[in-house]
C-alpha cells in the first residue's frame, strides 16, 4: 500500500504548521487515524484525515495500520465521521447478511451526535397533519416528479439536520440525495460546480 496509514492511541502531540512544530505539547482525540508525512527527532509528522491538522506525535506513540484490514469483518473498523480508530463493539448494529453482522459506519458517539438532530416532536406532530394521505396525487417538490402518495413513492418528512426542523414532505429518492449531501447547501452548490466544471472539460 502506498499510503502511511498509521493511529495515535494516545492522541497527543505538538501542533505542526509552515514545516515546523508549534506551541506545546497538546491532546487531540485518542485513536485518531492519519497519514505519516515524515520524521522530526523523536517524532512522527502525521496527518489526521478527521481534522485535517497536522501534529508532530511521539513516535512511540504510533502504531502503523493497514486500514484496508479493518472494518465489520474484523476486529477493529475505523468511523465514517470522526475518523478514529476504535474495536467494532463501539459501532451500533445495522443489519444481518450473509457475510455476518453489518455495523452502522459511524461510532457511537457520532451517532449520538448525529441523532440528536433528529425531527423535534412537537413541530413533527404538528406537520404531520400536513402529511399527504396514502392515495392521494403528490407532486415532490424537489424532483417535481408525480407520483401517488404511499402507492408509487414513499412521501417523507425532510427536516435540517442542524436544528431538526422540519422543512416538507418529499419523496424517499429526494430525501435519500440530501441525506448523502449531508443535507447541506455547501455541499449541492460543489456538486453543482463540480458537474460544470468536469462537462466544461470533457466537451
Amino acid at each position: 500500500m502506498p499510503y502511511k496509514w498509521v493511529v495515535c492511541p494516545e492522541g497527543r502531540g505538538v501542533p505542526y504548521e509552515n514545516g515546523k512544530p508549534t506551541g506545546r505539547i497538546r491532546n487531540f482525540v485518542s485513536n485518531a487515524v492519519g497519514l505519516k508525512q515524515g520524521t522530526e527527532g523523536n517524532g512522527v509528522i502525521i496527518w489526521l484525515i478527521g481534522t485535517g491538522e497536522t501534529w508532530l506525535v511521539p513516535a512511540n506513540e504510533v502504531d502503523k495500520l493497514n486500514v484496508l484490514e479493518t472494518g465489520d469483518k474484523y476486529a477493529r473498523k475505523i468511523c465514517n465521521v470522526c475518523h478514529c480508530l476504535y474495536p467494532v463493539e463501539r459501532f451500533a448494529r445495522n443489519q444481518n447478511n450473509v457475510h455476518g453482522v453489518v455495523r452502522r459506519p459511524s461510532c457511537m458517539k457520532c451517532r449520538t451526535d448525529i441523532d440528536k438532530r433528529a425531527p423535534k416532536s412537537s413541530q413533527a406532530r404538528r406537520m404531520e397533519k400536513h402529511r399527504p394521505a396514502k392515495g392521494i396525487p403528490f407532486k415532490c417538490p424537489i424532483c417535481q416528479k408525480r407520483s401517488i402518495a404511499g402507492v408509487t413513492a414513499k412521501v417523507v418528512a425532510d427536516h435540517n439536520h442542524h436544528t431538526g426542523n422540519i422543512r416538507d414532505f418529499i419523496c424517499d429518492s429526494c430525501n435519500t440525495g440530501l441525506g448523502r449531501f449531508k443535507n447541506g447547501e455547501n455541499y449541492l452548490l460543489n456538486a453543482i460546480s463540480y458537474l460544470r466544471e468536469r462537462d466544461e472539460l470533457h466537451q
